[in-house]
């Protein structure tokens, strides 16, 4: 008997913490932050602050990573996905333009991504 109690015990605690890390992923708290990350990103490439650029461009990498991994999962939303990788890539340029101290480059992909964004999954997606 105790061993079918530990067992159960086991079970248990695996599928409470699968249930918080599924609950833990909160999708409208994200996409708050990608919107402020981008205004913020502008802000500091406007005033050629390097670092900080950098690591919000990196930051909106992976969480455009993690938008493009939930409308994979959730189906039935290619056009989210495709356009979720695009602002990944996107990202991604936006650091290599201001490695290079090209912040002119770097604001107009900036502006791409925040432009894009408003007119693409905000229309279609929303509210979820």
């Amino acid at each position: 008997m105790r061993k079918m109690i530990y067992l159960c015990s086991i079970i248990l605690v695996l599928a409470s913490s699968y249930v918080y890390a599924e609950a833990a992923f909160d999708f409208e708290t994200l996409m708050e932050s990608i919107d402020n990350n981008s205004h913020n990103l502008q802000g500091n490439i406007a005033n050629k602050e390097a670092a900080p650029a950098i690591a919000l461009a990196k930051q909106m990498q992976t969480d455009f990573k993690l938008v493009e991994d939930f409308f994979a999962k959730r189906g039935n939303a290619n056009d989210a996905v495709v356009d979720a990788k695009r602002y990944e890539d996107l990202s991604a340029e936006i650091v290599k333009f201001i490695e290079a101290n090209d912040y002119d480059s770097a604001s107009n992909k900036a502006i791409e991504i925040s432009n894009s964004c408003d007119d693409a999954c905000h229309d279609t997606y929303k509210p979820l």
